[in-house]
């Protein structure tokens, strides 16, 4: 029997939609675990980061990768991944331009980080405790991901092979995607130029809406 080539999801600075977009391909879901072994995703498997550290390189075919690169560990990911996969495709609007999580790199870490924990209706800290990196306990250093100054896409780190737009993606998108590589790799076709937008249309969703747009001030 043979190998079938392996496909991974990651998510990094991002919602979880990306994801329920994925889930949402229905009975083609079958037809993705036909043609490859689906076996990273954090949300929905239990492959441990140690698995895809010791995997050869390059030995994972696929990897999507979205949410947008905002602490450390989405940085160490990022870097693990574009090591381990042969394609690296920035999934979604947060991987690819930034997008919601984006909007952070209004604000500097150190006012977020006032909102989020100190300054805020709903928060009850009478200490003032900011989540640190490193804290030592009775046990041991406890560490977190280090929450960084500047929210970057996936291109801004690492080599970035593809890119597939969306807020999330529509599945009819992802399924456009999946099947030209499935298409690829039987007929052994050639690969888009590297950079490429896949699975995006030739219009926007507002193309597609009945109200008309006009000039505001």
């Amino acid at each position: 029997m043979t190998e079938k080539p392996k496909l991974a999801m990651y998510w990094a600075a991002a919602c979880g939609g990306c994801e329920i977009s994925v889930t949402n391909l229905h009975e083609k879901i079958l037809d993705v675990d036909a043609n490859f072994d689906f076996m990273f995703c954090p949300c929905l498997l239990d492959t441990k980061y140690k698995d895809i550290e010791a995997m050869p390189d390059k030995s994972i075919f696929i990897t999507l990768f979205n949410g947008a690169i905002r602490t450390a560990e989405n940085e160490h990911m990022a870097r693990l991944l574009r090591k381990k996969s042969q394609i690296l495709i920035a999934f979604g609007s947060c991987a690819y331009e930034g997008c919601i999580p984006g909007l952070g790199n209004l604000y500097s870490r150190e006012d977020i980080l006032k909102t989020v924990y100190l300054d805020n209706p709903s928060i009850d800290n009478p200490s003032g405790v900011i989540p640190a990196p490193e804290n030592k306990m009775p046990e041991g250093v406890i560490t977190i991901p280090e929450f960084y100054d500047k929210v970057r896409t996936l291109a801004d780190v690492v080599d970035a092979d593809y890119f597939i737009p969306g807020c999330p993606p529509e599945p009819e998108q992802i399924w456009n995607v999946v099947s030209a590589v499935i298409e690829i790799l039987k007929e052994g076709k050639s690969l888009p130029p590297q950079g490429a937008i896949l699975g995006a249309g030739n219009s926007s969703v507002c193309d597609e809406c009945e109200r008309k747009k006009e000039e505001k001030k």
